[in-house]
């Protein structure tokens, strides 16, 4: 007899979906312990226990431990992580095309931002799952500026300027390139250390991430133009995703998505108190000249126009002109 019920309890909770094994998340993220999205991240990762009964928690490897972005990628291949937070970079060696919500001058304000990327998330969120990921969530570093130790005031002042790129990364480099840049590629986690030593004396970054990376400490400027609208997402492995019952997967996606929204939100007001935090620490801000806002406009659309068939196709480009300029009609 309890043979019985036991073999009756398990095709129940089979056929129910219920996972009765503890489901650790192997989750890898840049952003460094103290910081916004580190501080929110914890905070999640709680509510998910309760809310899982301790079924589901994420075993996290924060601040570039688990390595570059790339390191993080291959890794995800091999089984040895699950989840992980990335910067567009990251994204775009999974899914290039998810790129051009990052090309230059697109954006000039968050709304127009939610707007375009809203717009297609359906598209990116299929096409992510034919390379084996699941989105769980948009997440952004936000809106960047360059800091550097030379006052970038103008284009001709980029001139001989020691700027990193990440290395690896095609539309930072085709930036530069049309900019007359010569940078110097290296990883994220190499750079406080070439700041330090000189190797490098100009970066591009939001203001947040400068503060929470400390490579404000290692510069005296911050150029005002905003470049670009850097973004970001939370992404899991369809071979890990699958491996949850029907009901973590549900209650994962839920909780994930609202976590990253609520990241977002959190990491827009913190970009904005971070302009204060850097006057305070005596960066000086410093104006692109008008001549040169409108240069940089147009060698930005040059950027745009190079990276078809390189990054993403002319559809995709023409749909994320299309919706920016579909809302700003409507709120015209």
């Amino acid at each position: 007899m309890k043979k019985v019920l036991l073999f009756s309890t398990f095709i129940f909770l089979f056929a129910t979906g219920v996972n009765l094994q503890a489901k650790d998340i192997r989750f890898a993220v840049l952003a460094p312990e103290g910081s916004t999205w580190m501080n929110l991240m914890r905070s999640f990762n709680e509510e998910i226990k309760q809310k899982s009964k301790g079924a589901l928690s994420f075993k996290i490897f924060p601040g570039g431990v688990s390595g570059d972005e790339f390191d993080v990628i291959r890794k995800m291949k091999m089984g040895k992580i699950d989840s992980a937070g990335f910067t567009g970079v990251g994204l775009g060696q999974i899914l290039p095309s998810i790129r051009v919500l990052e090309i230059p001058r697109l954006f000039e304000n968050y709304e127009e931002v939610d707007y375009v990327s809203n717009k297609l998330r359906p598209y990116f969120e299929n096409e992510l799952g034919k390379k084996g990921y699941v989105l769980l969530g948009w997440a952004e570093v936000g809106f960047v500026n360059m800091f550097s130790n030379k006052k970038l005031d103008s284009l001709a002042a980029l001139s001989g300027v020691k700027m990193w790129a990440w290395e690896g990364d095609p539309l930072a480099k085709e930036l530069f390139v049309q900019l007359k840049v010569v940078p110097n590629p290296m990883p994220v986690t190499d750079v406080y250390t070439s700041l330090q030593t000189g190797l490098i004396n100009s970066v591009y970054i939001s203001p947040l991430a400068a503060i929470a990376m400390q490579w404000f400490t290692k510069t005296k400027y911050m150029t005002t133009l905003k470049i670009t609208n850097a973004t970001g997402a939370v992404l899991m492995t369809k071979s890990s995703f699958s491996k949850l019952s029907p009901a973590q997967q549900k209650l994962l996606k839920t909780d994930a998505d609202a976590f990253c929204k609520k990241l977002v939100t959190e990491s827009r007001k913190d970009n904005e108190k971070a302009y204060d935090t850097l006057k305070k620490n005596n960066i000086k801000f410093v104006e692109l000249n008008k001549e040169d806002v409108v240069k940089f406009d147009e060698i930005s659309k040059n950027v745009w126009r190079s990276l078809v068939g390189k990054l993403y196709d002319q559809k995709t480009l023409d749909l994320a002109i299309k919706y920016r300029d579909e809302y700003r009609k409507n709120k015209k």
